[in-house]
């Protein structure tokens, strides 16, 4: 696409790709901010000099820290986490190891901003080097913090009020900055640098600004006052958009608008009973585009990706690249919430390599676990792609169609050769990757508290669970009214695995189609589920039901409908209600 400028000429839209940090769209001017220049660290200064240079690194220091408590005081309402981000800031500015190390520094005739620079590069250079990415991120914070001081120090200030309705473009912000521009009204913050677990990262979700994080050369790039759009939901930045392009995002920013007002103050609202028990509302996905409607119902993480999606399409299996691009998307997109990646869970019904075309019954065959566990080739190339996405420390692993502890163990093994392997070549990863099963099975059922000693999460599979605990195909229309997730056998196995990984200390949590069932809320809350995982279009209607419940009523519901003997009788207690 092309747009015209002022003078005639036409110009080329331009895709710029970062990281999505802050979900969002945006339309607007570029409000662009240079980086400073480069101080050198060494600059000197005569002895009569070095009285007025500690006090001007005092004054600097003062006003800076006045700035950010002006800008603490201006959180009101916000969440925690922006009060306590800004609070650490200024803690740091007021540690007397600090101020006695840049003073030192300049009592050796060492100018301010040097001084200030020899002081935090030596506090950051233990964070630069750490194999840790998170304690990475910690030493750009440091970076950013110096630099507003350098900059205070020389007399330079952002003016904010000038970023009203514009998409501010600047090499890194302080907390400050942003706390200022959501005052002011931005439409969105694009950044050179940063993490997704940084201070402006955090902040910008916090503040529901739209950022987009990692975007090289922004800052020169990026012409300042020129027409730009942004979108926090893929990372993307586009230059000189075209009239259609900015239309698309108009009508794109309208929408968001206009279902956030549909959804009221739910999306916002915690995921709890009216007595405060805290229910974890996860999504569903197959697809990476469906992370951005998880994000928008205020989803709490994804509880199950079913990553065979990526095979159905071409009948092969993706390269190690093309599926840790896939993680990693999945895992930014959705940071800081946790994402949970099911390996392939592929058999002959829907086609792998290496399976026979035809079995007479793929449910009960060569399937999931066991295929993966015979293609320790492909199984590998997954668990690589994973633990390589996993560096965000919020992923989670999940084996499906788990029978026995030897396919457990045999995994686990398998896991931690890939990680000696990824160790080997210097590749960073989630040392602590939880890794979790898949409870589909009438014998995983038995064999939970065993297997709990091994894995640190249960997801429920419900659908799968009640076909093998039937014997009713869930596909076959002869036995449709066999299969039934409310069947007291049913029922009583999801009763038994709750108990076995409470008393593990094993993460529960129930992914099946049941979560979604408006009758099953309570019964499932009174049988001691905490995570529940459902496709995005039904999870606000899910989180009503939660904050219209209580727990004492769902215990009673439960605890009658487990005592149930038959379908019907079940049915009738959810649909009256347990009078006691």
């Amino acid at each position: 696409m092309k747009s015209v400028s002022r003078t005639g000429t036409t110009q080329k839209e331009k895709l710029l790709k970062g990281i999505p940090s802050s979900p969002g769209t945006a339309v607007g001017k570029s409000f662009v901010i240079k980086p400073e220049k480069v101080v050198v660290p060494t600059v000197k200064i005569s002895e009569s000099e070095i009285d007025s240079e500690l006090e001007r690194f005092a004054s600097s220091t003062e006003e800076l820290i006045k700035e950010f408590d002006q800008a603490l005081g201006k959180v009101g309402q916000q969440p925690k986490e922006v009060g306590d981000i800004i609070s650490a800031n200024i803690i740091i500015l007021k540690d007397p190891f600090f101020i006695e190390s840049v003073q030192n520094i300049i009592k050796t005739s060492i100018a301010a901003e040097s001084a200030v620079i020899q002081s935090f590069d030596a506090q950051m250079k233990f964070f630069k080097h750490s194999n840790d990415r998170i304690l990475r991120e910690k030493a750009a914070e440091l970076d950013h913090l110096k630099e507003r001081l350098l900059a205070a120090l020389r007399n330079r200030n952002i003016f904010h009020s000038a970023c009203k309705d514009s998409i501010v473009v600047a090499n890194s912000l302080t907390p400050t900055d942003i706390v200022h521009f959501k005052e002011i009204g931005i439409a969105g913050l694009v950044t050179e640098v940063g993490g997704i677990a940084g201070h402006v990262s955090i902040l910008a979700r916090s503040l529901e600004i739209p950022a987009v994080i990692g975007v090289k050369n922004a800052t020169s790039g990026i012409k300042n006052g020129k027409n730009i759009v942004m979108n926090g939901f893929t990372g993307t930045v586009i230059t000189n958009p075209s009239d259609e392009t900015r239309l698309a995002y108009r009508k794109k920013k309208a929408d968001e608008i206009k279902y956030k007002r549909k959804l009221g103050k739910l999306v916002k609202l915690p995921s709890e009973t009216k007595d405060g028990k805290k229910i974890h509302l996860l999504a569903n996905i197959d697809f990476t585009r469906e992370v951005e409607n998880a994000v928008k119902v205020g989803a709490e993480g994804i509880g199950l990706v079913r990553t065979e999606h990526m095979i159905f399409p071409v009948k092969v299996f993706p390269s190690i690249e093309e599926q840790y691009d896939w993680y990693n998307k999945l895992s930014e997109r959705i940071y800081p919430h946790p994402v949970t990646i099911r390996v392939f869970d592929v058999g002959s019904d829907k086609y792998a390599e290496g399976i026979p075309k035809h079995e007479d019954n793929p449910a009960l065959g060569f399937r999931g676990i066991r295929f993966l566990l015979s293609r320790k080739d492909l199984f590998e190339i997954q668990v690589k792609a994973i633990l390589r996405a996993s560096k965000n420390k919020n992923v989670r692993l999940l084996l499906p169609m788990i029978s026995n502890i030897g396919e457990v163990l045999e995994s686990i093994d398998l896991v931690e050769k890939c990680k000696v392997e990824l160790d080997a070549k210097g590749i960073h990863y989630d040392h602590n990757l939880p890794i979790g099963i898949m409870i589909e099975t009438p014998a995983a059922v038995m064999l939970a508290p065993d297997i709990a000693c091994h894995v640190d999460y249960f997801s429920i599979g419900t659908n799968d669970l009640t076909q093998y605990t039937l014997a009713a195909d869930r596909t076959n229309e002869l036995v449709a009214d066999i299969f039934d997730p409310f069947h007291p056998a049913v029922l009583r196995m999801i009763k038994s695995v709750i108990d076995a990984a409470k008393a593990n200390n094993v993460k529960v949590g129930l992914c099946g189609e049941i979560a979604s069932h408006a009758a099953a809320t309570e019964l499932l809350i009174g049988m001691g589920i905490e995570e529940l995982s459902v496709p995005p279009s039904v999870l606000l209607e899910l989180k009503s039901r939660i904050r219209n419940t209580d727990m004492t009523r769902s215990k009673r519901i439960a605890g009658k409908a487990l005592n149930a003997f038959c379908m019907n009788d079940i049915r009738e207690i959810l649909h009256n209600g347990y009078k006691a």
